[in-house]
Parts: C-alpha cells; structure tokens; sequence
C-alpha cells in the first residue's frame, strides 16, 4: 500500500513538472525542426545566387559588345570613296577589280579602275572608310613610230586591228597602247576592256598580224 503511494506522489510530481514547463514561456535554445531548417536553407542559396548570375549575365553582355564589329562601309561605298578622292566619275571608270582583303589585320577593300587614260589603285579601310593607300599610272602613250624604218602598219590601222576582234568597242575602250622593240621586230602592245572582259595583245608593226592575244574576265 505504501509502495503504490509512493509511486503515486511520484507520478504527480512528474506531471506537474511537465505543466510547468508548458506554462507559456519561450523555450531558450529550441532547435528548428528539419523542414524549416531546409527551407532557410534553401532561401540563403537563392539570395547567394541570383546576384551571382546578373553579374556573369553582365560580364557576358560586356564580352559581346567588345567583340561586335564597328565597320560599316561596304564595297559599293569604298567604291565611292576612291572615285571621289580620284576625281572620276563613276560612268567614266572601268573598274577591273573590287574585292575585301587584309592589310595586315586590318580589312580592306582593294579597288582598281581604268579611266582617262590612266590605271588608278586604291586602299579603303572597311572599318573607318580611310584611304589607305592610292596611286596612279599613266598608261596610254603616244610613242611616235613615223622614224621606223620598219614599220609599215600605223597605230589607227593596228587599233582598229584590235577592235575588230572585240564585238562592240570603241576607241574609249582601249585603255593601254604603246609601241615597243621586242629583240629587233617593232610592234604595238595594248588592252582593251569591254563587256566585262579584259583584253591583252601585242601586234606585229611590221605585218599587221596579232601575235598575242590573252582574254580575262574582270570585275
């Protein structure tokens, strides 16, 4: 009977320790419970991350707007340029060659043209539109022949010799002519562009006869 009692008072006791410590106040040092410890978790790493990827997003962007390229002449532009530095018009220029290329590591547009008489070279800078380089030849010549003895065909008749093998030039369209000696025998050198075709021959001054004759597409 005592025994029984004692475990009774016991177990009061017990009982009202446990009220006592439900009584409504704070309890120090509580440990969260595991979801909740997830979910701070899981919030800290957002907020470690979203500035993380703005700022390689704006490194990225910075990247891509260093490498874009600022050039903004085209070749009918260079074209433009070299024209109007040479002071020839456009319908007065037979261009052979228009075409982009390096300069070292810098692109360019090589442009060559006959007009005038002359055979004009010229450098355009892609990205800036700069002449780079230009240059000049005098090209057709007037070399007389009357004191050769042994020339018997005139420059009118060795021209008209030249055209008559191109279908539709003229005399504008010979854009090279000279007289020359090769080991002895006199003969007339010339070019002839038309049709977008470009036209080397050498003529026998003696004979008439066209001893060279060479034919290229130019652009």
């Amino acid at each position: 009977m005592m025994k029984r009692k004692l475990i009774l008072t016991g177990a009061a006791l017990s009982l009202a320790v446990a009220m006592t410590g439900c009584g409504g106040k704070p309890v120090i040092n509580q440990q969260p419970s595991s979801r909740e410890k997830n979910a701070v978790d899981t919030q800290a790493q957002t907020e470690a991350t979203v500035p993380a990827a703005d700022s390689a997003t704006t490194q990225s962007s910075a990247a891509a707007t260093a490498q874009t390229v600022t050039g903004t002449v085209d070749e009918e532009m260079a074209q433009k340029i070299a024209l109007e530095h040479a002071g020839v018009k456009a319908t007065d220029a037979t261009i052979t060659k228009s075409k982009l290329d390096y300069e070292g590591r810098r692109q360019v547009y090589e442009i060559e043209w006959y007009a005038g008489g002359k055979k004009y070279d010229y450098e355009i800078a892609v990205d800036t539109g700069e002449i780079l380089s230009s240059a000049y030849d005098e090209k057709t010549s007037g070399w007389s022949v009357s004191n050769s003895s042994n020339v018997t065909v005139s420059e009118a008749d060795a021209k008209q010799t030249a055209l008559g093998r191109v279908s539709g030039a003229t005399q504008k369209d010979i854009y090279e002519w000279k007289f020359d000696y090769d080991d002895g025998r006199p003969e007339y050198e010339g070019k002839i562009i038309y049709g977008g075709t470009e036209y080397d021959f050498t003529i026998d001054a003696s004979s008439g006869a066209v001893i060279e004759w060479e034919a290229e597409s130019v652009r």
